[in-house]
């Protein structure tokens, strides 16, 4: 495998074990009562979800990869992370907006989400040719 693929893997394997930290957070929060919030589970799940395909894309199609050419990965792998952009941002903004109104003390949120959202920019611009 080459480290090429090794950096991808990291950078998936740190996405996917952020929002593993943020979901067990937040069932923790729900089990003490502390938030009832369900599109909060969905996001992270959704972010899990596409992390797991993003792997799987990566160990599937590393034959293709290497017979075919990069581009062929570059479409759907691109979807993915664009994907986690989209939900680490919105999620970002909201624990920013729930800060900036007092909702919370937690400022963990915002920087999970900003890390997750860099690590899918820089991802994405690892991937595309």
């Amino acid at each position: 495998m080459a480290s090429f693929e090794i950096i991808n893997l990291l950078l998936i394997g740190v996405i996917f074990l952020l929002a593993l930290w943020e979901l067990a957070g937040i069932q923790r929060a729900r089990a003490k009562g502390l938030t009832k919030n369900v599109s909060r589970l969905l996001t992270h799940s959704l972010i899990l979800v596409f992390s797991i395909i993003a792997l799987i894309q990566i160990f599937v199609w590393e034959d293709t990869l290497i017979s075919v050419s990069r581009g062929a990965l570059t479409v759907p792998f691109s979807a993915v992370t664009i994907c986690i952009m989209f939900l680490s941002a919105t999620e970002a903004y909201g624990s920013l907006k729930a800060r900036i109104n007092k909702l919370t003390k937690n400022a963990s949120r915002i920087i999970t989400h900003a890390l997750i959202f860099c690590l899918a920019i820089v991802l994405f611009f690892r991937v595309i040719p």
